[in-house]
């Protein structure tokens, strides 16, 4: 009993999070705690101290380690603690979403229903910002002398709300699953036209390069034909949009632009990680060795907007390497077989949605600061459990299946039987001496009339 009431007080806090976490970095940092103090606390009432083992979670271990290294090589403590205790966190909360999705299926379908109604929230809190000039929540207003009116709603930059849309919006895919009812699939539909609105209105390039990806991705899978069509479409609505087409041709514009800016914060990491290149400078010190690096001819001092490189810098190959490892043992177990779990319903669309997401935004953080955000980089945890989680069940449902199927009924109709006498009696029988006597005397006597007839003829 004390373990339920804990499993839905984590269930309510990972609702408020996912709300949380669009707004708030206090809310989203109590949450967290929460679920894993409540995660601790079910661990030593349950007497099981240590999660169960497998690849990813050697991996995390791993990564742990290497930046507990880097942590010690550090010429700045303080920021380089934060960093440690950060990633330990990001660590334990992976534990408990995978204890706790792990141990309710249905949980899994309760938290996409939320995360929909989030979003949902969330979009029309972008649409009213950009009609208005600013959010609900937080009261932002567009960033001072952009003359494009991106919106970020509760966000801190435009580009943080297009890796949140990103890594949702697949998800509003869902409405194509012939499973859920018409008010659901008519809820989805507006959410996903309400997103779609909300990622042009950002502007963010990197993230419309990853939602891109993210969809040839997820067609791929879902039907391989529309493959191309569908991104090719994106690219040409996007180019007849207001402002879309001058923000893509700004890409190849020579003049102190963005593209520059990020080019110049890209040298200076460079020079960073030739440095330093096996267990970087230490983590969370980004900040302070930057000015000594960049290039003399930029001024600025803020992260280099390409997450990996950055990361890279910090911790070294080596960090970078276990970091990246989970990633791809992450996506190798969720792609693997995916159009087989596609068919298990609405759950196998959430699957192909969330991992189509998952890669898109995976693809943006190389080109902005996705996994330096709190919010994101939190969000981005707890959506790497639910992956894995939702994963996890389908493969053991499908298990279920191939074990039913060498048990059930031939597909004809005719049972399985031996001398008419049905197979699951035997099965049934096996323990039971009085059932193989009767199974016995039942042969014997169909012998016999055989006999008779042959006799007869």
């Amino acid at each position: 009993m004390p373990i339920n009431i804990l499993n839905y007080i984590t269930e309510f806090t990972l609702w408020v999070f996912l709300f949380g976490s669009t707004f708030s970095n206090s809310l989203s940092e109590i949450t967290i705690g929460i679920i894993i103090g409540v995660f601790i606390l079910k661990k030593i009432l349950c007497k099981k101290y240590f999660p169960l083992s497998s690849p990813i979670n050697l991996m995390l271990y791993i990564l742990c380690g290497i930046v507990f290294i880097t942590f010690l090589r550090s010429a700045y403590f303080s920021e380089s603690v934060r960093g440690f205790v950060r990633i330990v966190k990001f660590t334990f909360l992976y534990f408990a979403l995978i204890d706790f999705f792990q141990s309710d299926a249905k949980r899994l379908k309760r938290t996409f229903w939320v995360l929909m109604i989030v979003a949902c929230v969330t979009f029309l809190n972008g649409i009213f910002q950009s009609i208005y000039g600013f959010d609900l929540l937080r009261h932002k207003e567009f960033i001072k002398d952009d003359c494009l009116r991106r919106i970020q709603a509760s966000f801190v930059h435009p580009n943080d709300f297009g890796a949140y849309i990103i890594l949702i919006l697949p998800l509003t895919l869902c409405f194509f699953s012939s499973s859920i009812k018409r008010g659901q699939r008519a809820f989805l539909i507006m959410n996903c036209i309400l997103g779609a609105y909300c990622l042009f209105k950002t502007s963010s390039r990197g993230a419309w390069l990853g939602f891109i990806v993210g969809i040839v991705i997820y067609f791929f899978f879902y039907k391989r034909k529309v493959t191309i069509a569908v991104p090719l479409a994106m690219i040409l609505l996007v180019m007849l949009l207001p402002h879309g087409f001058d923000r893509l041709k700004s890409l190849f514009a020579l003049e102190q632009n963005t593209v520059w800016e990020r080019t110049q914060l890209w040298k200076g990491t460079w020079n960073m990680v030739k440095a330093h290149p096996f267990f970087g400078f230490g983590i969370n010190t980004f900040s302070r060795y930057f000015p000594q690096y960049k290039p003399s001819v930029y001024w600025g001092i803020m992260y280099s907007h390409n997450s990996y490189l950055q990361m890279w810098s910090e911790i070294g190959i080596f960090g970078l390497l276990a970091f990246l490892s989970i990633i791809f043992a992450v996506l190798r177990i969720t792609l693997r077989d995916m159009r087989k779990k596609m068919q298990k319903g609405l759950e196998g669309l959430i699957l192909l949605g969330l991992t189509a997401g998952y890669i898109a935004f995976l693809i943006q953080s190389g080109l902005d600061t996705n996994l330096f955000s709190l919010k994101l980089i939190t969000l981005f945890w707890v959506m790497t459990a639910y992956l894995v989680s939702l994963n996890k069940y389908l493969e053991e449902e499908k298990v279920e299946e191939c074990h039913a199927r060498e048990t059930c009924p031939r597909e004809n109709g005719e049972r399985a039987s031996i001398n008419n006498i049905p197979l699951d009696s035997r099965f049934r029988g096996n323990d039971n001496d009085q059932n193989r006597t009767e199974i016995q005397l039942h042969d014997k006597e169909l012998f016999d009339l055989r006999s008779h007839i042959i006799k007869k003829l």
